[in-house]
């Protein structure tokens, strides 16, 4: 993925289409995210999920960050920005929504195959200060 592709998938993210944003990923892609105990494994998985972020915070806005790639890894940063208006999906179950606002920085390590498409990623948040944002856990 290249930072024009990155820009396309977070276009498509704040155009609230899920289906264009698992696009830029594999059919395979494999992605590992802190709020799953397991992977999420391919690009149904990896739209249900955009679906999951857009249902609980339907006004979800990405702003892109730094970008570094080198080769086929990639890396880069941005921020979540949204109003928990519906049920967030958890481990633990659904959260109701709060009504809260949050921002939260993310940052993502991907690797692309040969045809531009994430193959895999790891994304890391701070699920403590997005909690505590939506008023389910101490202030951080």
């Amino acid at each position: 993925m290249s930072a024009d592709a990155f820009a396309r998938a977070m276009e498509a993210v704040n155009a609230h289409d899920a289906k264009a944003f698992a696009g830029t990923y594999a059919a395979d892609a494999v992605v590992h995210d802190p709020l799953y105990p397991e992977p999420l494994k391919g690009r149904d998985a990896i739209e249900q999920d955009m679906v999951e972020l857009l249902r609980a915070f339907p006004d979800a806005r990405l702003t892109m960050g730094p970008v570094l790639q080198g080769g086929e890894t990639f890396a880069a940063e941005y921020t979540l920005r949204g109003t928990h208006q519906g049920p967030l999906a958890s481990p633990g179950g659904e959260i109701p929504a709060t009504g809260k606002s949050i921002e939260n920085g993310v940052a993502v390590f991907s690797k692309s195959n040969a045809d531009g498409e994430v193959s895999e990623e790891r994304r890391y948040y701070d699920i403590a200060g997005l909690l505590a944002q939506l008023g389910l856990g101490p202030a951080t």
